[in-house]
Parts: structure tokens; C-alpha cells; sequence
């Protein structure tokens, strides 16, 4: 904690006194959330193993953007303060002794960003350091994260066209052996927002080159060629957001002895109605799966890679409560290659002007499937669980303003799952109560 606000007093003090035409601003947000759950069971088991149990916790993230400004540059930071359940515990111990797993609060402090911005005009924008990325277009298909970038940005009368550099693991830097420049982890890509009419058209070309993924493996790499597109806007009457994404994937590894080629895709459309009285709308989504690739990376024992056989609506997304934000249902961060079908009402307003309420009903469907592995060259087939399982979730929830910064909401969600797999059981109905409070400012 001493150290976060030497560094807020640090920037302040800059801001203030060593140059007279800085300036420092702070922004920032307060959450806490209890949570109860019952029937706690994310992914497919038997009956004697399931958990019947109920359990309730707190937990609480505070976020700080600080910021100081000279003319045309600013220095930009994100600082994260006790992202972390309420009297954590340490991970993998099994005593309940408070003196010998209790986590110290002031322990969970992070500098997730820091990077300058500068304005060339309002013509060019350059950032450089740790910034915002692995997110475009919408949060479909993303899980934002910090990355070590340059990134420039041209602002021309068809709109905004940038291009960027990432840095993900840097092997030849001193202190490092530096015979081992040419295995650097990096990424590029290629961006632009234009505009036609009332629709914003969002393209990204983004090029993951990764080496030596695999540990103790010879010479092996990864590659991945992600194409997005994206719309938003309005359509007539009602509001939409959209986004088609495409991965093309390669495995090199065992010295050139496997090589692995494969593609996942996915698409997101989420239409609504911005009505006086509620806002309806309907999100349809779907991630494909490759079953015959996931069961090549299990027979190679590659069982980190049989996650990218499948396309995850990742962490960002937030599809479901249950299913989607906490489950993970299928193997993902989100929902992982499934279809999902979602009806909702927000911002229903009630006769108490603070008060508002809202509710979705959503269906899963699993993309999954068996597959046959061809490493062995006796094709054998590697059974699924999640092939055919379906799934549905219910949530309402309630929200009031107390002040224009601080709202106080509660909800509740309901989910039921089933696997129609062979010496699979179906859970019992998993639901979950909660109540927040957020602070913004």
C-alpha cells in the first residue's frame, strides 16, 4: 500500500510543482460482492462425486487510474488495490488455522499499466509501455490484458488506421543469453475504425509468433493468424453489436517431428431497444470446436493445447452469470465452443425512480464432439463428455442508485445442466444469490 501511494503522491507532487503546465487527475471505482452458492458443480462428473454443499464468501477490487498530462503527452497508469476475496486464504492449504494461511490484505497491490500517450497534432497518436490489449472490436472472443506495446495510430478523413508491436517474452536481453534472440516471443497487428452511415466497421489482422511453447522439446513453436471484424451501430429502429472472428493456428514441435495445422471460428450478434419504460434485446453466439485435432493433442500428451481446439467467448464476455462468467462451461474462460441463445430486459424502471430491475433467460448448446486421432494411425475415437450437453440459466436482479456514484444491486440466477453422456450424471440445479455495491469516481 506504501508503495501505490508514494507513487499517486510522487506524480502528484511532479504534477504540481516541477512543472507549472502538468496537470493530475484521478479516476477510479470501488466494488464489493457477496456471494452464496449452492450446488456447486462446474463440469461433468458422477453423482457420489458431485457437491451438495453450500458456501458464501466477499470479495472486492479497487481500480485508480491516475494520470498526469503535459501538453500533448500524458503518462497513463492503472493501479489495482486488494483484488481478492475477504480473508483469503493461501491456495493448497489444508490447515483452517488463521496465524498460518491467512493472506495479508496489504500484500495485493499491482501496477497493471503504465504507458505515455502522445498527440502528433490530431493527426498521429503514438502510446508506448504497458497498455490495454487482447481486446478489439467487441468483448466477444476477448480477455483484456496488460501488453507491452508501441503502438501508432494514423488519423486520416476515412478514419482511424493503426498498427502495433507486442512484446510477450524477451529471451535476448542482457542478463539473458543472447544466442537466444531469435526465440522472442512477439505479436503485430493491423487495425482500423471507419464509419458508414450509422455503422462503425471494425477490421483487425493480428500475428502471434511464439517459440519454444513446449518445455524440454527440441526446437517448437506456435503461430497464430487472427482476423476480426466488427460492427456497431444502429440498424433503423434498434441498436447492435457485432463480430466475426477467425483463427488459423500451427504447431511445430519435437524438431519438426509433429506438425500441426488447424482453425477455429466463432460470430456474436447482439441486438436491442432503447424503450422508454425497459430495453430489450437477444444475443445469439456461437464458438465451432475441432474434435479430431483435440484428440490428436491428447494422444501427443499435449494437454495445454486441446483448449484451442475450440473457440472460448472468453473472460470478458461475461455470457452468463453461472454458466458463462464463473463455470467456464466447457473448458474456457467463458463458454467454449458452444451456441448460445439469450433473451434479456435491462433497465426496467419501477414507480421508485432509483430503482430498476433485470432479467435474462439464456440457452447453451455444446459445439463439442467426439474425435479421432490420427498420431497413432490406428484413428482411435477419444470420447467427449461435452458433446450433445445442453444447458439453460435464469438470473433477475435489482439495482438502486443511491447517489449518482454508488449503486447497490442484488440478483439471483438459476442454472440447469444436462450431459447426456454414458457414466455421466447430471447435477443437480446450481443457483446463486448475491448482493454488490460499486463506487465510481
Amino acid at each position: 500500500m506504501k508503495k501505490v501511494l508514494c507513487t499517486i503522491a510522487l506524480m502528484l507532487l511532479v504534477a504540481t510543482s516541477a512543472y507549472a503546465q502538468a496537470t493530475f487527475s484521478l479516476t477510479g471505482s470501488y466494488w464489493a460482492e457477496g456471494k452464496y452458492w449452492f450446488n456447486y458443480n462446474p463440469g461433468p462428473d458422477q453423482k457420489a462425486d458431485y457437491n451438495d454443499t453450500s458456501f458464501g464468501f466477499y470479495e472486492q477490487d479497487i481500480k485508480l487510474f491516475p494520470k498526469v498530462s503535459v501538453g500533448n503527452t500524458s503518462l497513463n497508469m492503472k493501479i489495482s488495490i486488494t483484488d481478492t476475496n475477504w480473508g483469503e486464504v493461501i491456495a493448497g492449504q489444508t490447515t483452517h488455522d488463521l496465524g498460518t494461511n491467512y493472506v495479508e490484505p496489504d500484500d495485493n497491490i499491482a501496477v497493471e499499466r503504465a504507458f505515455i500517450t502522445h498527440k502528433f497534432g490530431d493527426k498521429f497518436i503514438l502510446d508506448v509501455g504497458l497498455m490495454d490489449g487482447t481486446q478489439w472490436g467487441t468483448v466477444f472472443g476477448d480477455d483484456k490484458t496488460g501488453r507491452w506495446r508501441v503502438k501508432g495510430t494514423a488519423l486520416t478523413p476515412v478514419g482511424a488506421i493503426g498498427a502495433l508491436v507486442e512484446k510477450i517474452a524477451e529471451n535476448g536481453a542482457v542478463g539473458e543469453n543472447a544466442a537466444w534472440e531469435n526465440d522472442d516471443s512477439d505479436n503485430y497487428a493491423l487495425f482500423a475504425v471507419t464509419k458508414v452511415g450509422s455503422v462503425y466497421i471494425k477490421p483487425l489482422f493480428f500475428y502471434v509468433d511464439t517459440d519454444h511453447v513446449i518445455p524440454g522439446d527440441g526446437d517448437n513453436y506456435f503461430k497464430r493468424l487472427y482476423y476480426s471484424l466488427a460492427f456497431d451501430g444502429e440498424l433503423g429502429p434498434v441498436s447492435f453489436e457485432s463480430e466475426f472472428n477467425y483463427n488459423d493456428y500451427k504447431l511445430e514441435a519435437g524438431d519438426g517431428a509433429i506438425d500441426e495445422d488447424w482453425n477455429t471460428w466463432g460470430m456474436y450478434f447482439n441486438v436491442w431497444k432503447a424503450l422508454d419504460s425497459m430495453t430489450p434485446g437477444f444475443v445469439f453466439a456461437y464458438g465451432s470446436y475441432d474434435g479430431d485435432q483435440a484428440a490428436n493433442f491428447a494422444a501427443l500428451g499435449f494437454d495445454n493445447f486441446v483448449y484451442f481446439s475450440g473457440l472460448d467467448f472468453e473472460d470478458d464476455f461475461n455470457s452468463t452469470v453461472i454458466l458463462g462468467d464463473e463455470f467456464g462451461w466447457g473448458g474456457g474462460d467463458d463458454l467454449l465452443a458452444a451456441t448460445l441463445l439469450k433473451l434479456y430486459v435491462n433497465e426496467i424502471k419501477t414507480g421508485i425512480e432509483p430503482l430498476t430491475l433485470s432479467t435474462y433467460f439464456a440457452y447453451v448448446m455444446s459445439n463439442q464432439e467426439d474425435g479421432q486421432e490420427s498420431i497413432s494411425g490406428l484413428n482411435t475415437t477419444v470420447p467427449n463428455t461435452y458433446e450433445d450437453a445442453t444447458a439453460w440459466e435464469a438470473c433477475f436482479g435489482a439495482s438502486y442508485r443511491i447517489t449518482d456514484n454508488l449503486i447497490y444491486s442484488v440478483y439471483g440466477a438459476y442454472a440447469d445442466i444436462n450431459y447426456d453422456a454414458d457414466n455421466i450424471d447430471d447435477p443437480d440445479a446450481v443457483y446463486l444469490i448475491a448482493n454488490a455495491i460499486e463506487f465510481n469516481f
